[in-house]
């Protein structure tokens, strides 16, 4: 029987937040069991291969969900998400080897555990159509709870990470043929033969890649703009440095978490607004929303000023204690994030997301453009570059919503 959106949103949060917390939890075994290199080559692995294999996911799960399955089945979406995400591997494979040899087989190892989330996410689709996120909060649930047991033995009896991160992948890999395949199948959401990977023919794939790539682009572009920070440092600064950094903004990550469930619960009353008319009702909620985000980032702020030293030496190591003053003025940033990724929110309710890719375009030339012209000799420099780059991205969006808001309402009267 499928649940109501209320309860969906609960197991949807709870999903999202229990994953995210058990990859910060793994993280965390990383710094206190590996040297602040392992961690950093980690951090670089995933700030590498995250923008090609999010793009690659091109939001599949989403056009499922929305599809009527007469054009395209099930065992098309699953059969060109393999494709998709064969062809990333494969090219993160040969850019590693070419540009990065010494993180080669950290690199690899992160971008086929990428895959094999990609491969469930479509799993996840087949639940949220029928209105089952319970599903999905369970496995997300087990699997977090699995990948953390799993890393913590292996660290601890052979204290190397690659073995830990190999055996990561092992459990994900077993987890994904041998448990979330027969549950979704034993559950009676799916057959065994919609599981089976099939040839797609050349219209086939021509209907993927014309609905997909401009998904594909605007993903790329917006998850590169989010890991260039990461790469930077590693460039500038070295990979130990990146272990620090990349530490400190897995505190946006976690937040973020929590943001993106509000926007999505308020989704519904920002397009009840607009189905009214009510431009002041919409603005008013767009207003307050933002004010959330900076008010929760605040809040984080505060935290950290008031226990900063305390709290990176208790969660990471004394090593990271030093770098408080680097962590405060990332969560300044963070706050910015917080509020115009409301306002993203609002473009999207009045069916104006196609502006966000220029913005994004013009954000990682801008941020790019700032690092090769800036000195650069600490990570506090990195942090004010990324600060300063938010803050232009709030402007930018804050105007642009302004203009188009009272054009949108404009036309409706």
């Amino acid at each position: 029987m499928a649940l109501s959106l209320k309860k969906n949103f609960g197991f949807a949060l709870l999903g999202n937040l229990s994953y995210a917390a058990s990859q910060y939890i793994i993280l965390l075994i990383f710094i206190k069991l590996y040297s602040m290199e392992d961690v950093g080559q980690f951090i670089y692995a995933g700030a590498f291969t995250t923008p090609l294999m999010m793009a690659l996911e091109m939001q599949l799960r989403n056009f499922y969900i929305t599809d009527d399955e007469k054009a395209l089945t099930f065992r098309d979406y699953i059969s060109f998400r393999t494709l998709s995400s064969t062809v990333g591997v494969l090219i993160l494979v040969l850019a590693a080897w070419f540009l990065k040899p010494e993180y080669f087989i950290v690199i690899v190892i992160v971008s086929l555990i990428k895959t094999f989330e990609a491969q469930l996410d479509l799993i996840y689709g087949v639940y949220q159509k029928q209105h089952k996120l319970d599903y999905v909060a369970y496995s997300r649930i087990i699997r977090g709870i699995v990948a953390i047991i799993v890393v913590t033995v292996f660290s601890l009896i052979f204290e190397d990470i690659i073995i830990s991160l190999l055996a990561y992948l092992s459990s994900w890999v077993l987890l994904y043929f041998f448990y979330e395949r027969r549950q979704v199948v034993k559950r009676g959401f799916i057959t065994y033969e919609k599981l089976r990977l099939k040839f797609l023919n050349k219209q086939t794939l021509k209907q993927f890649l014309t609905l997909c790539f401009p998904v594909f682009c605007a993903i790329y572009v917006d998850k590169y703009y989010l890991n260039f920070p990461r790469l930077a440092v590693e460039r500038f600064l070295g990979i130990e440095a990146l272990a620090v950094f990349g530490s400190l903004l897995y505190f946006k990550s976690l937040g973020g978490q929590f943001i993106s469930s509000v926007s999505q619960a308020a989704m519904p009353q920002l397009a009840d607004y607009i189905r009214e008319n009510l431009q002041s009702e919409f603005s008013k909620l767009v207003i307050k929303m933002v004010l959330i985000g900076l008010g929760i980032g605040a809040i984080l702020i505060l935290i950290a000023w008031l226990f900063g030293e305390n709290l990176l030496t208790l969660l990471y190591t004394q090593e990271y204690a030093k770098y408080h003053d680097v962590l405060l003025v990332v969560l300044v940033g963070t706050m910015v994030t917080f509020g115009y990724t409301f306002i993203t929110s609002a473009f999207t309710a009045l069916r104006k997301q196609w502006i966000r890719l220029p913005i994004s375009i013009l954000m990682l030339i801008l941020m790019m453009t700032i690092f090769y012209f800036s000195h650069i000799d600490t990570l506090l420099d990195i942090a004010y570059i990324v600060l300063y780059s938010e803050l232009i991205s709030f402007m930018i969006f804050f105007v642009l919503y302004l203009i188009f808001a009272k054009q949108f309402f404009g036309q409706r009267k």
